[in-house]
């Protein structure tokens, strides 16, 4: 299978997440979205420790696939 890049941009100010955060996840051999822990990991990373919890729901989301 293949790997898929998937675009994830918030869609509103949810605690320290900021409505225009944006992080590219690659999802290695499935073309399903990334999951939850894939999201707030990729947050994380890019935004500093702790800007994404456990907690984050994934609605305040959009995904797109590129």
């Amino acid at each position: 299978m293949a790997n898929h890049v998937w675009k994830v941009t918030a869609k509103r100010d949810s605690f320290t997440i900021a409505k225009v955060m944006t992080v590219e996840i690659v999802v290695r051999n499935a073309s399903r979205k990334p999951n939850q822990k894939k999201v707030i990991d990729a947050i994380n990373q890019k935004y500093g420790a702790k800007t994404a919890s456990n907690g984050t729901y994934m609605g305040n989301f959009d995904m797109v696939k590129l």
